[in-house]
């Protein structure tokens, strides 16, 4: 499943990327967050484990959130503006102020085997200038602990996504957590008994962007 690193640690990283890095049997490796397309949908809605982690905790679900978000996206495309980057984001604003705006970000690294996708968020701009985390997957594999372990995918994108919402301006990130997520979003907010859903906004939205800087060394570039 997993490829040799191919490139140099100083790859230059595209505009409208950020990078972070996550953690391969405990040593740091460069991931990349950026927009995915309607071509990275076909491989999300296929993701797969094997038979030997479907039984583990958060495997389902995590099969079943990309599936979801796939199918959600592709409805999106079909139905309200789409931005596949900053720009593209910020010009459709420009040109309607209350606009519902879908974008799809997704955490790439070459050396993570074809395709080299390892994670997801799919969100929609509401008219009110917030951000509705709809769907969060990590890769399958990496939720069943398959080797090699790799670990920060989620945290990382959950902060990311909070880097981001400054770039543009939004102020609040929201969305729905299950039975399994919702202890997730407790640990990774720093909130204590979220349930049903959550709210990432003011100091914690501040904490998440410090985090992610100092912590996952994360940038905008």
């Amino acid at each position: 499943m997993f490829e040799p690193e191919l490139h140099k640690a100083s790859i230059m990283w595209q505009a409208r990327q950020m990078r972070f890095q996550v953690l391969v049997e405990g040593s740091p490796r460069a991931v990349e967050l950026g927009f995915g397309n309607a071509q990275d949908l076909r491989a999300i809605s296929h993701w797969r484990a094997p038979t030997s982690a479907r039984g583990r905790p958060g495997v389902r679900d995590t099969i079943e959130f990309a599936r979801f978000a796939s199918k959600r996206h592709r409805h999106y495309l079909r139905s309200i503006p789409t931005a596949a980057s900053i720009a593209e984001f910020e010009g459709i604003i420009r040109e309607n102020a209350q606009a519902e705006v879908a974008m799809l970000l997704l955490v790439r690294a070459p050396w993570f085997g074809r395709p080299p996708i390892l994670g997801l968020a799919q969100c929609r701009r509401t008219y009110c200038h917030h951000l509705v985390l709809e769907f969060l997957s990590v890769h399958p594999a990496i939720v069943g602990r398959l080797d090699p372990r790799i670990s920060g995918v989620g945290k990382g994108l959950l902060y990311g996504l909070a880097a981001l919402a400054g770039r543009l301006a939004l102020t609040l990130i929201w969305g729905e957590a299950t039975a399994y997520s919702a202890p997730f979003y407790s640990h990774v907010l720093a909130e204590p008994g979220i349930e049903d859903h959550f709210f990432i906004r003011g100091n914690s939205l501040d904490r998440c962007r410090r985090e992610f800087r100092e912590k996952f060394f994360g940038g905008l570039d």
